[in-house]
């Protein structure tokens, strides 16, 4: 019977290590001129001990962002950065060519994330007061 319990836990664990447990809503999606990627900004919350933070990725147009994102990633470090309408720190998306992307974010948050290229495409970040 143990052993039976073993392999039962074996073969669960690795399942339950699949779902980390947290959401993702999207805040925006932008399309990248002529269409071939998007940029989305998504909300993404790992329940209650943590805060709500905003994330970036950028895939192919039409995905939507499974898991933590690709190119940039922060929260408000404890209301030092100015929320938004979604909670997480503001921040906003556009693109400045087909290969570009800028990121303005707010003051004050804390970045766990900013990677300069994802999938081909440079990527600038701005603090909002710029």
């Amino acid at each position: 019977m143990f052993h039976r319990f073993v392999m039962v836990a074996a073969l669960l664990v690795p399942l339950a290590a699949c779902s980390d447990g947290c959401g993702n809503r999207v805040v925006s999606r932008v399309d990248a001129p002529g269409g071939a990627r998007s940029a989305v900004m998504f909300r993404r919350d790992c329940g209650a001990t943590t805060g709500f933070s905003t994330q970036v990725s950028i895939l192919p147009a039409g995905q939507v962002p499974a898991g933590r994102g690709n190119a940039f990633i922060a929260d408000a470090d404890h209301g030092a950065a100015r929320r938004g309408a979604w909670d997480g720190p503001w921040a906003e998306i556009r693109w400045l060519r087909a290969d570009h992307l800028e990121v303005r974010y707010a003051p004050g948050s804390r970045i766990f994330l900013k990677r300069e290229t994802v999938s081909g495409v440079r990527i600038g970040y701005r603090p909002a007061n710029e």
